[in-house]
């Protein structure tokens, strides 16, 4: 079976109830073999299945959904693009989209951005210091 869009949240509900049920056996199977009794066997066994599809309902269809994307398209342009358009904040060093900057100012012909208007003002009070950077 292959999986698509249209199909991926069945897929996914099947694979998290499968892995769920398989290690809810293995510790019904385990606890068999040490002898417990029943209750133990049975009770045990529900509580690893409950907590297997809490962890795995959650995780499972993204993975899913990153997996099917990364098989069927190849990298986009535009992914590149924002990749080639960060800057670097010269005060704080974080790497921030110029389009999303908190704010902007002019220095030797340069535009150069701000993840915040602290940094900003502390360029603006002493450009030199941190325009070496």
């Amino acid at each position: 079976m292959r999986i698509t869009d249209d199909n991926i949240n069945t897929v996914s509900a099947v694979v998290y109830t499968a892995c769920a049920a398989l290690a809810g056996a293995a510790l019904f199977a385990v606890a068999t073999a040490a002898g417990y009794n029943w209750v133990a066997r049975i009770g045990g066994a529900g509580w690893v299945f409950m907590l297997i599809m809490v962890i795995l309902m959650p995780t499972v269809p993204s993975l899913l959904r990153g997996w099917v994307g990364q098989k069927t398209s190849e990298p986009s342009t535009s992914e590149e693009v924002v990749l080639e358009k960060l800057v670097k904040d010269p005060v704080c060093g974080m790497e921030i989209d110029p389009a999303s900057a908190a704010g902007s100012s002019e220095y030797e012909g340069q535009t150069i951005y701000f993840c915040n208007l602290n940094c900003k003002q502390s360029f603006d009070a002493e450009p030199e210091k941190y325009a070496k950077k």
